[in-house]
């Protein structure tokens, strides 16, 4: 039976983990979270997703402050393999090796494009038809290990949302394969080409900013769809920063047109103003007539 310790934090890391736990041959000996945090305006202490999943599956847990805590739990387990999805921590390299089969990150972009924080927000702003996941092993700098295994996937017209939950359920249908291939030595490891990286990194609430006169309608719809959970896109206005909640490349009955660069037209059907609700474009047209001009 092998023994993994798993890490993770998302959402995205979930299914993986429940696929890892109803599998016969494998043993969790362990699941790495972040502390919990404060959420929401009652700032309340919320354990991450991961947490709460190893919770209900009663798998041990184990809050990870720094790298050291990281350290010890090398020190003190013997493993097989640890696996990492969206953990949010670099690990230390003197640990890499430690494990049997060493440590493993589930990264989602198919190697070396898109190394760093923001994989699928990365390929959707740039108008990738097809991303993938890539199982690789860990080495001392960022997504830069040998690729094990990939899976590419289409994710033409997919927001980020979508293609998370997509490339969630393919790792997880995928682990058992991978883990039997991995340790009976049936995979071809095989180092990136450093020549084809390519990097992304955090994008901050002003990322989200658009502007018609510049963006073309194209530009601003790949906008949306990448940046749907965080952070949303916006138009600068009279009225302050005006959330584009729900928009197009197709007019329907009771939407807006907007004219943008290059002669191309986005199409608006639900809006926020500062300090409002979300509503459709019309109604809040009906008062603000000239809100984009």
């Amino acid at each position: 039976m092998m023994k993994i310790f798993y890490f993770g934090t998302p959402d995205l890391a979930v299914k993986p983990l429940e696929a890892l736990a109803s599998d016969a041959e494998v043993e969790i000996i362990g699941v790495g979270v972040m502390p919990d945090k404060k959420i929401g305006r009652q700032q309340v202490l919320t354990p991450c997703p991961v947490k709460q999943a190893a919770e209900k599956l009663k798998l041990p847990i184990f809050e990870i402050k720094n790298k050291q805590d990281l350290v010890k739990i090398f020190e003190k387990h013997e493993l097989d393999l640890a696996l990492v999805i969206a953990f949010g921590m670099i690990f230390p390299g003197e640990i890499l090796d430690k494990p049997r089969l060493g440590v493993v990150n589930v990264h989602f972009s198919l190697l070396p494009k898109y190394r760093g924080a923001s994989p699928v927000q990365s390929a959707i702003l740039n108008g990738d038809e097809v991303s993938g996941i890539t199982f690789q092993r860990m080495v001392a700098e960022l997504d830069a290990g040998d690729i094990l295994l990939q899976r590419p996937d289409d994710i033409r017209e997919k927001r980020t949302s979508e293609v998370f939950e997509q490339f969630s359920c393919s790792t997880a249908a995928l682990l058992p394969l991978f883990l039997q291939l991995y340790d009976g030595e049936c995979l071809d490891p095989h180092p990136q080409k450093e020549e084809q990286a390519t990097h992304c990194g955090k994008f901050v609430k002003n990322d989200g900013e658009v502007d018609p006169k510049q963006d073309s309608a194209t530009h601003i719809w790949q906008k949306f769809r990448a940046f749907d959970l965080f952070p949303g896109i916006f138009i600068a206005t009279s009225k302050g920063n005006v959330k584009l909640t729900d928009i197009s490349l197709e007019a329907t009955e009771n939407s807006h047109p907007l004219s943008c660069a290059d002669d191309s037209t986005l199409y608006i059907h639900s809006a926020q103003i500062p300090g409002k609700k979300p509503t459709p474009i019309q109604e809040i047209l009906n008062g603000h007539p000239n809100l984009f001009d």
